[in-house]
């Protein structure tokens, strides 16, 4: 086994990770059963407790998902076998007694997912996965996850966008998996206690330009890749998505053609449902949530629209983008009873463009040169109304902000696309291209907003307080 510790003024976080290989070995991790032993009454010894099971072998990292202040969603992936086998459990860091282990539900054939309830708010939790024997655990992985964070707490969270990965690794025009990964080792160094893709997480270029995948287990495929990819951290870090026109659930498809994307997000990169984050979609395509003094607003701008936006060969108009009536009253309710004193879209691009030229105006690109184009006006008016500081948005392949009236219009990189577009396409006036990904650091007093190049490079920042 392969042991690492994470270190970080973040109280007594622990990072253990458990090689996949070694798995595959058969190794396993052994630690006393669950509970708190007694002591015999007499001068025997006790028997020593059985051996652990081998260890399942997992197919990358498990997925924590839906975080609440007291509990969180799980999703491992197994490689072969029967996921119903696998087994977890949750302590408080720094504790010695591990709960009760958990049976799954098997939401496929090769998952397992768990729903933990019953924790604190703001606290660290580590918890193992594996086979049981009785109460000893044959651990297959280690990892940590922070429940949501009351109002006065401080904490960081990640953004990345346009990842763009593919059902076939091997394929080339699609995103680059290996940016991937090297962004999620240096996101792991800031020990967010969550991030968001700001969407097209996936690609399917090699089946046309924005056509649907011709079967969704390519869609599985690609989530699979996905969690590989983005590697270890998502262990330890809770992930929202964000829809994006390459995750194939835009709005001028069949239902049919949606569903093969949507089951399978559903499945493979689950998030909060209505049940969690009460108002939110039953597709788990918008939702909200607050996290210490911070409300979070999750948008989907293609599920909702039904023209197409295909650039060149059928464009559709920059200014026929819409959020959809249930949606945008989900947002203005939100926004209406926030009390959180950050507040914070997150959507792939506005809901309206404003480029370089006609077409990429109407693909949605330009950021807040759009603030004012199509129902964008109308999400912007919202925003100033409702105090919204930041607008956070992907799809143009860049680092670039920009202040509207009173709203950070921010676009954080991207971490995989292979395509960055050029200010000529995108119509901004400064703009870096490297990918990369966005740190965000909350306090109750001020928000810190940084552009990270690859190496942890800082291009950009900024201070709201």
């Amino acid at each position: 086994m392969l042991v690492r510790a994470r270190t970080g003024d973040r109280a007594r976080r622990v990072l253990i990770v458990a090689a996949l290989a070694a798995s595959a070995c058969g190794e396993s991790i052994e630690h006393a059963p669950t509970g708190t032993p007694t002591t015999s009454s007499t001068s025997e010894p006790p028997p020593p407790p059985p051996p652990p099971p081998p260890a399942p072998t997992l197919s990358g990292p498990p997925l924590l998902f839906a975080p609440t202040a007291t509990g969180f969603g799980l999703s491992a992936l197994m490689i072969g076998g029967d996921p119903s086998v696998l087994r977890m459990h949750v302590r408080a860091a720094g504790e010695s007694a591990w709960r009760a282990l958990h049976a799954p539900a098997v939401p496929a054939p090769d998952l397992a997912q768990w729903s933990i309830t019953g924790l604190n708010p703001g606290t660290l939790y580590e918890y193992e996965i594996g086979a049981a024997a009785g109460e000893v655990l044959g651990v297959s992985y280690r990892g940590s996850v922070t429940t949501a964070r009351p109002p006065g707490s401080s904490f960081t969270f990640a953004i990345v966008s346009d990842t763009h990965i593919g059902s076939n690794l091997a394929y080339s025009n699609q995103g680059d998996e290996s940016v991937l990964s090297r962004t999620g080792l240096e996101i792991a160094t800031a020990e967010p206690d969550f991030i968001v893709n700001l969407g097209d997480i996936l690609d399917f270029h090699e089946y046309g330009f924005n056509d649907p995948p011709p079967v969704s287990s390519l869609t599985r495929d690609a989530y699979v890749n996905y969690r590989a990819s983005f590697g270890d951290v998502l262990g330890h870090a809770s992930h929202f998505p964000v829809i994006g026109g390459w995750d194939s659930e835009n709005g001028c498809n069949t239902l049919e053609e949606i569903d093969r994307s949507r089951s399978q997000r559903l499945l493979y990169l689950p998030g909060p449902d209505p049940e969690t984050y009460p108002g939110g979609s039953p597709f788990e395509d918008y939702y909200a949530f607050t996290w210490g003094d911070a409300l979070f607003v999750v948008l989907n701008v293609f599920t909702y629209t039904p023209t197409c936006h295909r650039l060149d060969w059928d464009p559709g108009l920059a200014d026929d983008w819409t959020l959809g009536d249930a949606q945008l009253e989900f947002l203005r309710q939100t926004l209406e009873h926030a009390t959180s004193r950050w507040r914070f879209l997150l959507i792939h691009h506005p809901v309206g463009g404003d480029a370089g030229n006609d077409v990429e105006s109407a693909y949605g690109r330009g950021g807040g040169r759009a603030a004012h184009v199509g129902e964008q006006d109308l999400v912007h008016a919202l925003m100033q109304t409702y105090g919204v500081q930041i607008f956070f948005y992907g799809h143009d392949h860049v680092f670039t902000d920009m202040t509207v009236d009173a709203t950070h219009y921010t676009l954080p990189g991207s971490a995989g696309s292979i395509w960055p577009f050029s200010d000529a396409q995108t119509g901004y006036t400064q703009s870096w291209p490297n990918s990369g990904w966005g740190r965000i650091d909350v306090s109750a007093n001020s928000v810190h907003v940084a552009f990270m190049g690859l190496g942890n490079v800082v291009l950009y920042e900024y201070t709201l307080q």
